[in-house]
């Protein structure tokens, strides 16, 4: 029996109903990556419309010299969210490379495809950059490709946040209709459930440790 198993009891009825709920809709064949922000409000938003739509691996390359946001991105998304910190973006594409993503970035560099025409299939990280100047270099050499959201209006350009929303609902929907989204492995949904379940219950240690003693 598992810690998680062990605290259902202590949870509020209908939670554990409602963390089965969640986990059917997490997917693991897209995740997202932030890399090189400014602002630590552009990412808490990125990071909760990932979460809101299903997104569990969540990736952070923070601005050169700037190690603060690793400790205030979460704002309570960390309770749910998987988060990986990369020192480098090498770093971070390397990773995600040995597990089979292919890795796109949204740009308005040359080449770059409008979401529509971009080849959804398998498993893909999606990279959004610097609200200011955009990918760097070394983002832009590594990734397999670029995309771009079609804009109809006198704006041509969208709040960070704003599209990367748009790009994620955008993918998943073909990723759906391809049938192509995956579900996540069951251990892992195990082990979600676990810590959610922990992280739901208060003095969820102090409970544990006194279950424990009564065995």
């Amino acid at each position: 029996m598992t810690d998680g198993d062990k605290l259902k009891q202590y949870m509020l009825p209908g939670r554990n109903r409602r963390f089965e709920e969640v986990l059917d809709h997490r997917t693991s064949s897209i995740r997202v990556v932030v890399e090189n922000f400014h602002k630590q409000h552009n990412v808490d938003a990125i990071l909760r419309t990932a979460e809101a739509l299903g997104i569990q691996h969540f990736h952070i390359v923070p601005q050169l010299g700037d190690g603060g946001i690793f400790k205030d991105i979460t704002q309570g998304c960390e309770r749910w969210v998987t988060i990986h910190c990369h020192a480098t973006v090498e770093e971070c594409f390397s990773e995600l490379k040995d597990l089979g993503f292919r890795i796109l970035a949204g740009a308005f560099d040359e080449g770059a495809q409008q979401l529509e025409d971009v080849n959804w299939a398998g498993k893909v990280a999606l990279v959004f950059s610097n609200e200011m100047e955009g990918a760097g270099p070394a983002t832009l050499e590594a990734v397999d490709g670029l995309f771009v959201i079609p804009l109809h209006g006198f704006s041509q350009s969208l709040n960070v946040s704003v599209a990367a929303g748009i790009t994620i609902h955008h993918v998943r929907q073909v990723k759906e209709k391809l049938g192509d989204l995956e579900g996540l492995p069951d251990s892992q949904r195990k082990t979600l459930l676990d810590e959610w379940t922990r992280k739901s219950v208060r003095r969820s240690v102090d409970i544990l440790d006194e279950l424990e003693k009564r065995r």
